[in-house]
């Protein structure tokens, strides 16, 4: 995340340079942005930037930020209004990223910042559209566990880590293949509908 000296900066200041680092990220994907041109667009001196940001990464994490805000508004508000349904959530957050498609500037900017990575890059970790759970997330408290399968201790955990898998997985592939994104919501709605049914109708816990 940037440095407290960026927070300290003069709002007209800190907005041209959030405006500099969205132009360049609209401009090329993420392996070809341009640190000279950021700081050229703002009207900054090189060394000011590395006052605000160790890296590219610290500025990609503002960027994303804001939207992590919305995924956390529209996670809290899908569980209030669905029973806290888990599956339900993840298909509200991946048909959310499915309207951003549809908004030009809006998709070009996290294609370009996204649309090249790998599901096991470094940068997908960190995606904010993809679940998460612990003692600091705000939606936990209002997940139904009834509507989940638990026998053990991790189940909890590892059942959203299947669920955050698989949305990570399917936003990945929408970003980079945006023309494809029929075929990968269909795929994705059912993948959802396996998982809320169960592979195997005669799985029974195991004894001991």
């Amino acid at each position: 995340m940037p440095t407290n000296t960026f927070y300290h900066l003069p709002e007209a200041k800190r907005q041209k340079l959030i405006d500099a680092i969205r132009q360049e990220l609209l401009r090329v994907p993420y392996e070809e942005i341009s640190i000279n041109k950021i700081i050229q667009n703002a009207g900054i001196p090189r060394g000011s930037f590395y006052q605000y940001f160790t890296g590219k990464n610290d500025m990609i994490q503002m960027i994303l930020g804001d939207f992590q805000i919305k995924i956390t508004e529209i996670s809290k508000k899908s569980l209030q209004e669905h029973g806290g349904d888990p599956f339900t959530l993840t298909q509200d957050i991946f048909d959310l990223i499915c309207r951003i498609s549809e908004r030009t500037d809006l998709f070009l900017l996290y294609h370009n910042l996204l649309g090249g990575m790998k599901v096991k890059d470094d940068r997908a970790a960190h995606l904010p559209f993809c679940l998460s759970h612990g003692k600091n997330c705000e939606w936990t408290a209002l997940l139904n566990t009834a509507l989940l399968d638990l026998r053990g201790e991790s189940d909890l955990s590892d059942c959203i880590e299947i669920l955050a898998s698989l949305l990570k997985g399917s936003i990945v592939e929408l970003l980079a293949e945006p023309e494809r994104k029929a075929k990968i919501a269909v795929s994705f709605q059912n993948k959802i509908a396996i998982l809320r049914r169960g592979m195997d109708p005669k799985q029974e816990a195991p004894t001991c």
